[in-house]
């Protein structure tokens, strides 16, 4: 499998955030942390599916391992699926939609937001409705019934679930694309976390349309 490039903008490096989070998973309770974050513990790993993977976070230095890879995952990805375990706090999905403006602080990233996840998402699907659900399907998502044209729902993380709306274009209006997160999101992840998800999930959905 091909090694995936940082989402991020070049010249950001994750080093240090990643040595301080590997700092922190040494001295978290594994097996209650496990229990918050709705995933396994066993035999020294935490095992979490992570969208279209499923990752294990090794104990005690928090190690990260894709199943079924021997390429280590970007440091975006490491650093997303740490910060989740430390912060996971049990709270159960709301079942109640938020875009990623209306999560805490997201609106110091809604621009940058909006450039990299939403906005390549719409020339690919303006006008391309069947490919826009076979590329969810390829991904796991589950067909919503909401407003839109089509909508799917993906288990970002097994406490954070995400939706995508597609609106076609009509007389009146252009074509458009919601990503959207679970309200309870940012009792997992902050804002640069979520920003990741959202920005990741759309670079994936680009992928599974070939």
């Amino acid at each position: 499998m091909e090694k995936q490039k940082p989402i991020w903008p070049k010249g950001v490096s994750l080093k240090p955030a990643l040595q301080q989070a590997r700092q922190a998973m040494a001295a978290l309770n594994w097996v209650a942390a496990a229990s918050k974050a709705g995933c396994d513990y066993e035999s020294g790993a935490f095992r979490v599916r992570f969208l279209d993977k499923t990752c294990r976070v090794l104990a005690p230095g928090g190690t990260v391992e894709e199943e079924g890879s021997p390429v280590e995952p970007s440091h975006d990805v490491q650093l997303v699926l740490l910060h989740y375990l430390l912060n996971a706090d049990g709270t159960p999905p709301a079942g109640m939609w938020i875009t990623f403006r209306h999560v805490p602080d997201g609106m110091v990233f809604d621009s940058r937001f909006n450039a990299m996840a939403v906005e390549p998402l719409v020339p690919a699907f303006k006008s391309d409705l069947t490919g826009f659900r076979k590329a969810c399907e390829r991904l796991g998502g589950i067909a919503m019934s909401r407003t839109g044209d089509a909508s799917y729902r993906f288990m970002a993380l097994p406490q954070i679930p995400m939706g995508v709306v597609l609106y076609l274009a009509d007389e009146e209006m252009s074509a458009s694309i919601s990503i959207l997160f679970d309200a309870v999101a940012a009792n997992y992840l902050c804002a640069e976390d979520l920003a990741f998800l959202g920005i990741h999930l759309s670079s994936l959905l680009l992928k599974a349309r070939g």
